[in-house]
């Protein structure tokens, strides 16, 4: 009990440790419970639908996120750098005023996105093993969805995280699973699930509006003058690499799914999305502290505190590995059963989850390593490792899916995950003096 009083009273007294651990809470429980909204919405897909029309619905979706990463061009991370910079600097006028003009530069290029994707609908269909309908059903919530995704990111930035949270991980799905059983009880159509994500995504992004211009509003009017915004170039210089970083990420979580839609087929790739989704699970404590990890290793070394930024690092790491241990192990004893939930023909796809598992779990505890270099402006490193790390996994899937189908995803995504992890672990290490990875038996 006494060692429980002074470890709580040491957290009191380290305050970026304790806005660290209340953010990586909060956000933490909004990850379980988008996960399991999510879970349950693929539970409902594949029960009702099966796994032909989950397969469809999960390859629409992939390909309006790829291309909704692309139309941002980097520029929502670098809203959340530059504005937990501004409100922790003061520079208050500043917020707005880039805010406006991110969002001007994406509406354009979303706008062109989308004409393309509507007029380009057939061949895109036919590379990806999906029915047109579904993907011109799918484009209208194009721009909408990035514009949604620049909000939360904004929102992201003025940390406050209860609002970026909720929206970022559970609103669309809950909303979409909400419509669709509304839906489903009045009409009967395969296409419903795509129809329920397309309202959802509409009305979440009025909802982030709202959010962002609440929030705005209640910053204080205090502003250091001798501050100015960005020029359009220089934000797009400092917004390209963290584009190409985005692009990379998005390659290594999702490369596996875009090669099975194209090499195999709808069922394939239903059923390693749900295992894919499962293992997040092992992922999510990294996900919960980026969260909030992100604008304090901005704040952090904005000020120049070295030792801060470092302890801060150490400190996230730890808190990843022990909220992604248990679904580890769960994962490792229990896959079958787990999978089991989906239906009968999703249990295929036990040793896929095992492997994905453990490949998230390794990212687990790495720590915040992506996240760190983009934070502290070395974006360009970030950039160029996961190029690399995405070409291995292009080459790895084109190798193993013809011979092991969604376990050789696996392996080529787990593969990947490993190096480019081990890579900036060593790159931190070298520039920055300390290691971010935390194993619990390796005293420090």
């Amino acid at each position: 009990m006494i060692k429980v009083k002074s470890y709580l009273s040491k957290i009191s007294r380290d305050i970026h440790l304790f806005e660290l651990l209340r953010g990586a809470s909060t956000t933490f429980i909004f990850k379980i419970v988008g996960l399991l909204t999510g879970y349950v919405l693929a539970v409902y897909i594949t029960n009702r639908y099966g796994a032909h029309v989950f397969g469809q619905y999960v390859t629409a979706l992939l390909i309006v996120e790829i291309l909704a990463i692309i139309s941002r061009l980097g520029l929502d991370t670098s809203l959340v750098r530059f504005l937990s910079k501004y409100v922790q600097i003061g520079a208050i006028h500043l917020v707005k005023r880039l805010y406006i003009k991110s969002m001007s530069i994406v509406i354009v290029v979303a706008l062109i996105f989308s004409f393309s994707l509507m007029f380009f609908s057939t061949p895109i269909a036919h590379f990806m093993n999906i029915e047109k309908e579904y993907l011109v059903i799918v484009t209208y919530s194009f721009l909408p969805l990035v514009l949604f995704h620049m909000n939360v990111q904004a929102i992201r930035g003025l940390k406050k995280m209860i609002s970026f949270s909720f929206l970022n991980t559970i609103a669309i799905s809950l909303f979409t699973f909400l419509i669709l059983v509304v839906m489903s009880y009045f009409l009967s159509d395969d296409k419903l699930p795509i129809y329920a994500y397309v309202v959802s995504v509409f009305l979440m992004t009025l909802g982030s509006y709202a959010l962002w211009f609440r929030h705005s509003f209640q910053l204080e009017k205090n502003s250091i003058s001798e501050h100015e915004l960005l020029s359009t170039k220089e934000l797009l210089n400092i917004s390209f690499p963290l584009l190409m970083g985005q692009s990379m990420m998005l390659i290594m979580g999702k490369v596996d799914l875009f090669m099975l839609a194209s090499m195999s087929s709808s069922e394939q790739v239903g059923i390693y999305n749900i295992a894919l989704k499962l293992s997040m699970m092992s992922y999510m404590g990294l996900m919960a502290v980026n969260s909030i990890a992100a604008p304090k290793f901005s704040e952090l070394h904005a000020s120049g505190n070295v030792q801060g930024l470092k302890k801060i690092v150490q400190q996230s790491t730890k808190t990843i590995f022990w909220i992604s241990l248990p679904s580890i192990i769960i994962f490792l004893f229990l896959p079958e059963s787990i999978l089991n939930l989906f239906g009968e023909e999703f249990k295929i796809a036990a040793l896929t989850l095992i492997i994905l598992s453990i490949g998230k779990m390794f990212s687990a505890i790495s720590g915040s390593v992506g996240t760190f270099l983009q934070m502290v402006g070395k974006q360009k490193v970030f950039q160029n490792i996961l190029v690399f790390a995405a070409a291995l996994n292009i080459v790895l899937n084109y190798v193993l899916i013809p011979k092991y189908g969604i376990e050789g995803a696996a392996f080529a995504s787990a593969i990947s995950g490993v190096l480019w992890n081990l890579w900036m672990i060593i790159y931190i290490k070298k520039n920055f003096g300390f290691y971010t990875i935390y194993l619990p038996w390796i005293k420090k």
